[in-house]
């Protein structure tokens, strides 16, 4: 939900907090993270904040790695591409302090925030109180796979994810059809019925927009657009989550992206 700036003032002069504190409570919250590094944790965050800026909505991303490679992402994006508000966690620890809220715009409408690698189960709980969603990409190695079960072991023992209130879904990152560690990797994946699933091929596409502060949304010539299809899943996942979070009814429709963006 968005309220016009005339209601937004008559509800901070009602209740006494701040327009960002208030603005949180509507925002839909997406969280990407994984304790494993080198995994695409940014390619996956910069291709999300991508897409809904795309859709026509406000769009935020927060940077928690000291690394900075979102905001690096952000830096480079041309100004006729749909904008995405972008800024660092203001936590040395690489967490979200106390008033991480006040920094963030209070018309945003979806907020990613991409996480540090090798968070610690302690660590991670902080950025779960702050999520509606948490995707964790995983890609085709046996030895990432094992440290990312164990990560992933953590989190169902959260509250926010026993009691339903934060989704999970799994990405299939980086793969490369027809080999063993693919088929391995949707095996063990294919367990965890709990959490959605989604598959992402190997391109080097991806680090070619990247290059440009762009995603595979931004981009329409032909050899981008195949990559799309590889997203519908995971992106209609969100949209749902989005919606079932919607206190109002007021929920954006179910679309595919290709037709969200006039190809279908």
């Amino acid at each position: 939900m968005y309220l016009p700036a005339r209601r937004w003032r008559r509800v901070v002069a009602q209740t006494g907090f701040p327009e960002p504190v208030l603005g949180i409570v509507s925002m839909f919250r997406v969280l990407v993270a994984n304790s494993k590094g080198g995994c695409g944790k940014t390619t996956l965050t910069t291709t999300l904040a991508g897409y809904f800026a795309r859709s026509g909505r406000y769009t935020s991303l927060i940077d928690c790695d000291p690394q900075g490679s979102s905001l690096a992402w952000c830096a480079q994006r041309a100004k006729h591409l749909a904008p995405v508000h972008a800024l660092a966690s203001n936590d040395p620890s690489y967490g979200l302090s106390s008033g991480w809220v006040l920094r963030i715009p209070a018309k945003t409408e979806v907020l990613l925030i991409d996480t540090p690698a090798g968070l610690r189960s302690h660590e991670f709980a902080q950025f779960a109180r702050h999520a509606d969603a948490l995707v964790i990409p995983v890609i085709p190695s046996p030895i990432d796979l094992r440290a990312t079960l164990v990560f992933i072991d953590g989190v169902r023992k959260l509250d926010e994810v026993r009691k339903g209130r934060l989704r999970v879904a799994m990405i299939a990152n980086r793969l490369r059809e027809r080999t063993l560690s693919a088929r391995q990797l949707d095996s063990t994946l294919g367990r965890l019925t709990e959490a959605a699933m989604a598959r992402v091929r190997d391109s080097q596409t991806y680090v070619g927009l990247a290059d440009h502060g762009q995603c595979i949304f931004d981009n329409d010539s032909k050899a981008v657009l195949a990559h799309r299809e590889d997203w519908t899943p995971l992106i209609q996942w969100l949209e749902r989550r989005a919606a079932d979070r919607k206190p109002d009814g007021n929920v954006t429709p179910l679309v595919t992206p290709g037709q969200r963006f006039g190809h279908e």
